[in-house]
């Protein structure tokens, strides 16, 4: 059999883990995969190949008839055989083991000799029957039913006996020869599969006879894996075979099974191709792709042939095959067919393919296609589905079935009995380990680590097909994999995908194993190396560890556009006065506000930065408040409470509604499975696992429970060990700690929740010993009256000093807000009012509003660009991003704090500040994301391993990896990026050392310490030691040594390795010059050898046999004779010397190998000072990007301006312009408006001081745009931004609310005139005299008179009660005419100029985007229904209708529509004039008449 160079070179390189990246073999059959059988093409043929099989192109000229290369030789099976006859017999008789055969192919119609080395017994019945193995010239091996081929004996017989019974003896010389094949086995696998022809064909013959059945004789397939396993797991030792998906029985392999299928057609036959595709995407290492086959029919001189021969020693048996089934259920099945092709002496070799019949009619028709042996399966044919336990009858490891409430997918109740069962060969110890490890993490796609590969198996591997491109491999097991090198971007497409992936390594070697197995006890020995799970990575847990590339992170500029959101935890509560899952009882809602309904707790972990958000808080019937939190922080994975009891319908609507697509909803029950570990030591095994393996998340006592055993955080005292409550807890994290001693307890069960998955994800202890731990409370809504309770109060408060760091309003003295006195307080302003205001500091954004305005992402496809932030965003710095962020989400409301900010804008952009800023901004963009870098060095530190950390028990720390060169350049390269980038922030107070600044908020933000600033002065010093102790060339080709003090224990063991040379030097000294003799020989001589750290007998003293020595020396070897004899010796004290020498090694080896994660510990050590210098630098570039955004043409600083107690709120707008939109949609230049709403601020006469704008005008005139300008030209202002505007000033707005376009929420049973409404209940509810609201044709989800009477409720209520600032869109022209009289209220409208056609019917409208004064008389909606392109006739007719109704509303129109009431009476007089009996009254008839008429 030729052999290809990819052959030749993976045999001679016996790559151990090249089998599991080979493209389908050529050496097995591939038939039906509905049938679960082989079919044949020879007839009646029911062989399964062990090896290889035949079928290849025929030989012609070939002289010795040899057969040709190996292909697929399929067979017929299940089908019923006739008994032999007795002739028939006698010729089968005469075969045993040595008899030489003649077999005929049919396709290639020549017969091709071989010598019978085997004689098969039947393993259901022991019968001997008449399968045998036969060995072809060319070394082919295979096993065959001869009572079912065409064959010729040609040569003599061997009988073992006189009788001719050779049953015994054929099975005990058979074995011979499977067992060489045992031997090459592996080296046959890669000869076969490496070859590199590019097509290969396989043929299929349809089966039109149904009636006749054979038996089918199949070899176990799954050796080979085995085998490759064997290598990695032990070499040749039995014992240290990994069986994974083998037999632990060595003889499994010959082991055959008999199958019923039907006799196949000789008419029609498919032929499948597969081709060889270059690429990556999957297949082998080489990078070789092999992609599914597409069937097509042949028939011709290619379908089989039969012989008419009636030469008795030529028999055909299949001729006497039954026409009748064994079984009831008769199958229709596809059988396999071997193609013989050549083109130009180029062999193509067969690589079969599975088929699916669609013509099977098996009793369960649900029941999926069996799979078969060697060839590759087709998806839902394999074994696992067919394996009750993992499918149809699938229980967690509490045994509860999927349609148990109580139901858990993480874990899996495991069947071993039903695999053997199904698979009919024990189970390995390879695949128990594979399945104890799946069902402990049975909703994750396990990447199961050999050797050099990820393997996939079972359902992962079908996930691999379907969304990584994969193909199957060959057997009865779905099983794909890739290599190492490619895990970071196969993780990724799988966590895009939704799945949670967990990352099994092997966390020993074959040598570890073969060392437990010696102390192990008598008994069962482990078989297997250590397997654990390293990792678990989802969307919100994704770290972007040195296993990862975080490039991405890098481009995205931490915008937000890379969909990277946070973990996001709720813990839910439906309040006492509630009924049923949202329904408030009759009477608990008042006129402020909207009665609380429920209570969440909430916890967000963003794993990039290792921060932890703790929140709780009070919500209404419409969840508003969850509604903020979800569009702040925009979390890409959500877990709430599963079960009976836990999260309600609405909420989890609201989530699915509300939240994009991409987004990852997952379930906690009350009691869940917490995953134990596999590692081999108990002490590992217990600082991974909890105590118990039933868990709580949700138990806020547990969580503290376990908070204190693994001391994420220091302890406060060490007299006594604290197993939960608030004791010990001093040096915790401040918000943490007010979340115990306070009492918010929903907050601390949310926490529970994310410390469960943080845990079973292995990243529990590199964020949570971060200690960044921060509060959120989202905007109140007026009246929540269960809100005040003293936990959500405490988490205000500290909620609002965070915010003062974030702001920067701590960094400077914070001045006292101006205080009108009580005096100028009008009579009709409550005092609580006054003081709620005064207490205000911050304009409140709700989710709505964040939304309507596109804040943070456009509503057309919810992406970044396009955004409000998108358009100010111009950072260098990732973390300068999130925090302009930050700030976008909560604007200023004082008016010192915004003139503060806005003064440092303005000094930014000009004047010779600006010079620095300049210089600075190149700076900053060279700094890159130090929060993430800072958060990974602290994780490659091994944080958290000081008091009560895991330190070394983190499975990745035993992790066998071997792309090991590459993971230390990118933890070298994070660690540069981060040396590097500091370095450059420490440039930034020299930049402005020379610049005269004015602002004191921008003197601090920019000078050192030293000068009461906030860049740490030490900073530059501390970074040139890193710089002269850390060489990074060095570090990133893995040859980093500690330097002196770096590590005490490091340069501890230095020093006792130099004290013990010395000592020994001083031995050598004092021995030479008085014990030894003579003593100039023996000072000459004397020699130490084996001197170096990784010597064996170190420091054995040479001394020649001439030298007197004193008895306590003694030889532990001698070289040369004679006189030039040399005597090694060793003696007590250098003995001594020589162990404390090894140990002192030891250490300095252990620190050595520790020397990179020293390094980062005391870089870490001081984090303190790197965050310093990252949130003042960050600081810089958010006021950097707003600067670069005022020294554009066409904005203004806005003038913000105090409101007194008895003046309106106003705002004033000149020319301004929507900040993100820069044209028209039809491409001209976007038209500026001027907007004046509420009161004045260059004159005192409150004359007009209207603070409600009633706007109209035509459909598409610019109405919306005005109206989310307006709000957005305020945010810029009270952010600290300058506006697109030529002049602005306006008092600060306490909060937005929103009524904008037209949206439902069918998963919350919410139609979109209930979200109209809504949404106008918030405003009406929530908004005071310090607000602004919008609304945009408030009442047009229902009828027009329903609508309007909305409308001017609504206008009333604002105008009356809330008197805040308003700008209400609507074309109810009734709304405009009721109200314009009212003072409060000024009418505007968007101007257009219509221009008439010579068609009367026809007006062409042209749009002005300007704002007039006065109503609209028309909102024209006909002409946009032209530009929208309806048919003319449905214009005209509209037309026609609209006129006509607008007459009738203006009372011109002389028809006179009947009412229901008028209607009756009409009727009854009609009546009562027929009724009389007497003449009819025609003149009163005609009067009813004409009064129709």
């Amino acid at each position: 059999m030729a052999k290809t160079n990819a052959a030749a070179q993976a045999k001679g390189q016996k790559n151990l883990f090249s089998f599991f990246a080979k493209k389908p073999s050529a050496s097995k059959p591939a038939a039906s995969a509905a049938a679960g059988a082989v079919g044949s093409t020879k007839k009646s043929s029911s062989s399964a190949p062990s090896s290889s099989t035949k079928g290849a192109p025929s030989k012609k000229n070939d002289t010795s008839s040899s057969k040709p290369p190996p292909s697929v030789r399929p067979s017929n099976n299940n089908r019923t055989v006739a008994q032999p006859t007795p002739s028939q017999l006698k010729l089968l008789q005469k075969i045993t083991v040595g008899t030489k055969l003649a077999v005929y192919w049919p396709d290639d119609n020549e017969y091709y000799p071989c010598v019978v080395s085997r004689h098969r017994v039947r393993a259901e019945t022991g019968d001997p029957g008449h399968v045998y193995t036969v060995n072809y010239e060319d070394g082919e091996i295979e096993t065959i039913d001869l009572s079912k081929e065409k064959f010729r004996i040609i040569g003599g017989v061997k009988r073992s006996n006189t009788n001719g019974n050779d049953n015994k003896n054929n099975t005990t010389n058979a074995t011979a020869a499977p067992k060489s094949v045992n031997a090459n086995k592996r080296r046959r696998i890669l000869e076969d599969t490496d070859d590199d022809d590019d097509d290969e064909e396989m043929e299929f013959e349809s089966d039109d006879e149904d009636d006749d059945t054979g038996s089918e004789f199949k070899m176990n397939d799954n050796e080979s894996m085995d085998d490759s396993l064997d290598v990695e797991e032990g070499g040749d030792d039995d014992n240290d075979t990994d069986n994974w998906l083998a037999s632990e029985d060595d003889d499994d392999e010959e082991d055959f099974q008999e199958k019923k299928k039907p006799k196949s057609s000789k008419k029609n036959k498919t032929v499948m191709k597969v081709t060889e595709v270059v690429g990556r995407v999957g297949g082998d290492d080489r990078g070789n792709r092999f992609v599914s086959p597409t069937p097509r029919k042949v028939t011709g001189s290619n379908a089989k042939k039969t012989s008419s021969s009636n030469d008795m020693s030529t028999m055909d048996f299949s001729n006497f095959a039954s026409q009748s089934p064994t079984r009831g259920d008769v199958t229709q099945k596809k059988s396999l067919n071997s193609s013989s092709s050549s083109n130009n002496n180029n062999d193509k070799s067969s690589s079969p393919m599975p088929q699916t019949s669609n013509n099977s009619t098996t009793n369960n028709k649900t029941a999926p296609p069996k799979p078969i042996a060697g060839v590759v399966n087709s998806a839902g044919s394999h074994l696992h589905n067919h394996l009750k336990f993992f499918t149809t009858n699938r229980k967690d490891g509490y045994g509860h079935p999927t349609t148990h409430t109580e139901y858990s997918p993480r874990s899996l109740q495991v069947s071993l009995s039903e695999i053997e069962r199904e698979s009919g060969s024990k189970v390995s110890p390879a695949q128990k380990q594979w399945w104890e490890i799946k069902s402990q993490y049975a909703d994750c796609v396990l990447l199961f680590k050999t050797g050099k590969f990820y393997e996939m198996f079972h359902d992962d591997a079908d996930v691999g097909v379907k969304d990584l491109g994969f193909v199957y491999m060959k057997g009865t097991l779905a099983h794909a994999g890739f290599p190492e090198a490619a895990y970071d971007k196969m993780s990724t497409k799988l966590v895009d995908a939704g799945y949670r992936v967990a990352r099994v390594e092997q966390t020993e070697t074959p040598d570890a194993l073969k060392e437990r197995k010696k102390k192990a006890p008598t008994g069962k020995k482990p078989q297997v190396v250590c397997r654990e799970v390293c990792g678990l990575v989802t969307k919100g847990t994704k770290t972007y560890c040195f296993l990862e590339d975080a490039s991405v992170l890098e481009r995205d500029n931490g915008g937000g556009g890379n969909g990277r959101g946070p973990l996001l935890t709720i813990k839910e509560i439906m309040l006492e006065d509630t009924c049923g899952d949202d329904e408030v009882m009759e009477g608990e809602a008042d006129e402020t506000g909207t009665k609380a309904v429920c209570e969440y707790g909430v916890t967000i972990v963003d794993a990039v930065t290792g921060a932890v958000t703790l929140g709780q808080f009070a919500d209404d019937v419409l969840r508003s408040r969850m509604q903020t939190l979800l569009a702040s922080f925009g979390p890409s994975e959500v877990i709430y409470e599963g079960g009976a009891n836990g999260a309600s319908k609405t909420l989890i609507s609201l989530l699915k509604s509300s939240c994009p697509p991409t987004m990852i909803f997952r379930d906690l029950l009350r009691t869940e499975k917490f995953p134990r570990s596999f590692a081999v030591k108990p002490d590992d095994r217990r600082m991974v696992e909890r105590v118990k393996s039933d868990v709580h998340p949700w138990d806020s006592n547990e969580t503290l429970k376990e908070l204190h055993r693994k001391g994420y955080y220091p302890r406060s005292s060490r007299k006594n060990e604290p197993s939960s409550g608030d004791e010990g807890i001093a040096r915790w994290p401040e918000i943490l700690r007010s979340c115990i001693q306070g009492g918010a307890t929903l907050a601390l069960q949310s926490f529970g929740a994310a410390l469960y998955f943080l845990q079973a994800s292995l990243i529990d202890v590199e964020i949570l010993s971060m200690g960044i731990v921060k509060p959120y409370c989202p905007p109140n809504n007026v009246g929540s009256g269960a809100d005040k309770a003293a936990a959500t109060d405490h988490l205000e408060d500290m909620y609002s000093k965070e915010a003062n760091q974030i702001d920067g309003r701590s960094l400077v003295d914070t001045e006292t807000p101006v205080s009108f006195g009580r005096s100028l307080v009008p009579a009709s302003l409550d005092a609580s009012v006054l003081e709620a205001e005064s207490n205000i500091d911050h304009m409140a954004l709700d989710g709505r509003t964040l939304t309507n305005l596109e804040i943070l992402n456009n509503i057309t496809s919810g992406g970044y660009q396009g955004s409000l932030l998108s358009k100010i965003d111009a950072t260098q710095s990732p973390h300068g991003s999130r925090l302009l962020r930050a700030w976008l989400l909560r604007p200023l409301f004082r008016k010192v704090d915004i003139d503060r900010r806005a003064d440092v804008v303005e000094e930014l952009a000009g004047g010779a500040v600006a010079v620095a800023m300049a210089e600075a901004r190149p700076v900053l963009r060279k700094i890159g994301d130090i929060e993430r870098l800072l958060s990974r060095v602290h994780s490659m530190s091994g944080g958290g391993s000081g008091e009560g950390g895991n330190g070394d028990s983190h499975p990745n720390d035993r992790a066998v990896l071997y792309e090991m060169d590459k993971y230390t350049k990118r933890k070298v390269g994070d660690f540069s990026k981060l040396l590097n980038g500091l370095r450059a922030a420490s440039e930034i107070p020299v930049l402005f050392a020379n610049a005269e600044i004015q602002s004191p908020m921008l003197a601090k933000i920019v000078r050192t310490t030293d000068e009461n600033g906030c860049f740490p002065s030490e900073m530059k010093e501390r970074l040139d030691w890193f710089f002269d102790n850390f060489d990074l060339k060095k570090a990133a080709r893995g040859q980093f040594e500690p330097s002196q003090g770096m590590d005490d224990d490091y340069d501890a063991a230095c020093n006792e390795i130099e004290d013990i040379q010395r000592e020994l030097q001083n031995y050598k000294d004092e021995m030479c010059s008085s014990v030894l003799q003579p003593r100039n020989t023996a000072r000459s001589s004397w020699k130490y050898i084996n001197v170096k750290e990784d010597s064996k007998d170190k420091y054995l003293i040479e001394l020649p046999v001439s030298v007197q020595v004193p008895d306590d020396f003694y030889v532990k070897a001698k070289r040369g004779k004679g006189a030039n004899q040399v005597n090694k010796y060793r003696t007590p004290v250098v003995e001594q010397l020589v162990q404390d020498l090894e140990r002192a090694i030891d250490v300095k080896n252990e620190r050595k190998a520790e020397g990179m994660k020293i390094i980062f510990a005391k870089f870490d050590s001081i984090r303190s000072v790197w965050m310093a210098a990252t949130h003042a630098s960050a600081m810089l570039d958010a006021l950097g990007s707003l600067a670069q955004i005022a020294s554009q043409p066409g904005f203004c600083r806005p003038q913000i301006v105090d409101c007194h107690p008895s003046a309106k709120p106003g705002i004033e707008v000149i020319q301004g312009r929507h900040p993100c939109v820069d044209v028209t949609h039809s491409g001209g230049d976007f038209i500026p408006n001027d907007l004046v709403l509420g009161g004045k601020f260059e004159s005192d006469d409150p004359a007009d001081e209207s603070s409600v704008l009633l706007l109209s005008g035509p459909n598409m005139g610019g109405k919306s745009t005005l109206l989310r300008q307006t709000c957005l030209i305020t945010i810029l202002a009270q952010v600290g931004s300058f506006v697109p505007a030529e002049s602005c000033s306006l008092t600060p707005v306490d909060r937005i609310f929103t009524r904008l376009g037209a949206s439902d929420r069918i998963l919350c049973g919410q139609s979109t005139f209930f979200v109209e409404l809504a949404e106008t209940a918030a405003a009406v509810r929530g908004a005071t005299r310090r607000s602004l609201v919008i609304m945009d044709e408030l009442g047009r989800g229902t009828s027009t008179f329903d609508g309007t009477a909305i409308a001017s409720a609504t206008v009333q209520h604002l105008v009356e009660r809330n008197q805040c600032l308003t700008l209400f869109a609507t074309h109810y022209h009734s709304l405009l005419e009721d109200w314009k009289n009212e003072p409060s209220i000024r009418l505007g409208h968007m101007e257009c100029v219509v221009e008439d056609d010579d068609d009367s019917e026809k007006k062409n409208i042209a749009f002005l985007y300007t704002l007039g004064d006065g109503p609209c008389p028309k909102s024209f909606g006909v002409n946009v229904a032209r530009l929208a392109g309806l048919p003319d006739d449905v214009l005209e007719r509209a037309k026609r209708v609209s006129v006509a109704f607008e007459a009738e509303m203006n009372g011109e129109s002389n028809n006179h529509k009947i009412i229901p009431s008028e209607a009756e009476d009409i009727v009854n007089k009609i009546e009562r004039l027929f009724s009389t009996g007497a003449d009819l009254n025609h003149g009163e008839l005609k009067q009813i008449w004409e009064g129709l008429q």
